[in-house]
């Protein structure tokens, strides 16, 4: 009996955290779409009494109820082009990604930056040549032989050109950067060995600087311009969402959007559309440094790209979706950058490509949110990938 009592008491426990987590998430969610930046953008947007019908029907259909306009009247704002199928981040981060990766060990194991060589290399998938890493303090060669902490920074220190970054926690190019070690001190930021070591905490890796394909330096050449690809795993399927490439801009070394970074929608063929967008909707038809047009230029072997995610999902199916940073190396072979597993978003693809995530699968998806959201912690585990909807 006391037993009893107690599973009843855990699993209520584990109820009331996820229902806290989810009014959390929502209401992050919320307060987003509160900032002056975001208003401003969809502000200029009014959608028309057949628009706001439309997405009202399709929603009280397949999830239960309405939503508010501000996610569609964002996405409209960018592209022009309005969807009934855009798909509010409302309802992704908080329900949809956290449902689909509802293993949490997994989702934080796979996170990891220094895991990523060794589980690529599974998938015969390229990375980045690593010179060292460190893992929770442990200092590593190319090799993963141990290194004393003075063995590492002598090193270190004379590395010459490399790209580092955190591999444990972080997002939005946070931490990374580009060095230039020589004698003990980086010839870019001036920093010491030392400096620049406790800056970056226990965990962290030290990379080659990767030289883009030329037909993505060509378009910027001072950051890796990267694909972001979405896999989502859907009645034992892989699909992909919409491809889009970020391009740095001003001198930045990394191109993401909270660095100033731009997006430009790609099709699954390499051809760019014509026009990229920063996060808060300034537009460009050519790339303000370099002045390559998008509308047309194409980029060989994005399915390549596609295909190397797909891979790398199929070896890694506990988790349901991942995001995916990719791009092409001098020889134009897809080289993987990091994997993504919390904290995803769609406005980026929505907004870049004036078109719904999940295309024509969005009702059904919707249908198997209003299923979950029903369920105690327990049974959504145990129906995670039971993803037919039985009307």
């Amino acid at each position: 009996m006391i037993r009893k009592i107690l599973l009843n008491c855990y699993q209520q426990g584990q109820n009331l955290f996820e229902k806290t987590i989810e009014i959390y998430k929502h209401w992050a969610e919320y307060n987003k779409y509160k900032d002056p930046r975001r208003v401003a953008v969809f502000s200029k947007i009014q959608l028309t009494k057949e628009q706001k019908q439309a997405i009202d029907d399709f929603y009280l259909k397949n999830y239960g109820k309405k939503i508010p306009y501000t996610w569609h009247r964002h996405y409209t704002a960018f592209t022009g082009k309005f969807d009934v199928n855009y798909f509010p981040d409302l309802l992704y981060h908080p329900e949809f990604e956290r449902f689909m990766n509802y293993r949490h060990s997994y989702r934080e194991v796979l996170s990891d930056k220094n895991l990523l060589p060794i589980l690529a290399k599974s998938a015969n998938v390229a990375v980045p040549q690593t010179f060292f890493s460190c893992t929770e303090g442990l200092f590593k060669d190319a090799s993963n032989n141990l290194l004393s902490g003075e063995e590492f920074l002598q090193k270190f220190g004379n590395i010459g050109e490399v790209f580092i970054k955190p591999t444990v926690g972080t997002s939005s190019g946070i931490g990374c950067s580009v060095l230039n070690m020589q004698n003990g001190r980086d010839l870019i930021s001036g920093k010491t060995a030392e400096q620049v070591i406790d800056s970056l905490g226990n965990n962290f890796v030290v990379q080659e600087r990767l030289v883009c394909h030329k037909s993505i330096a060509a378009i910027y050449p001072s950051s890796v311009n990267t694909f972001r690809i979405m896999t989502y795993r859907w009645k034992n399927k892989i699909y992909h969402a919409p491809v889009i490439l970020r391009i740095g801009q001003g001198g930045n070394t990394v191109d993401n959007a909270h660095a100033g970074g731009m997006s430009v929608a790609v099709e699954d063929n390499g051809k760019l559309h014509k026009t990229a967008f920063t996060e808060f909707n300034k537009q460009y038809t050519e790339h303000p440094d370099t002045h390559i047009k998008f509308e047309g230029y194409s980029i060989p072997n994005v399915e390549n790209i596609i295909e190397a995610a797909k891979r790398l999902h199929t070896l890694l199916p506990q988790l349901g979706c991942y995001h995916w940073d990719f791009t092409l190396n001098k020889d134009g072979i897809p080289v993987l950058i990091e994997a993504n597993t919390d904290n995803g978003g769609v406005g980026l693809f929505q907004r870049t490509h004036g078109k719904g995530y999940f295309g024509e699968r969005t009702g059904e998806i919707l249908q198997w949110l209003a299923k979950m959201k029903k369920m105690s912690y327990s049974a959504r585990k145990k129906n995670l990938y039971k993803q037919d909807i039985q009307k």
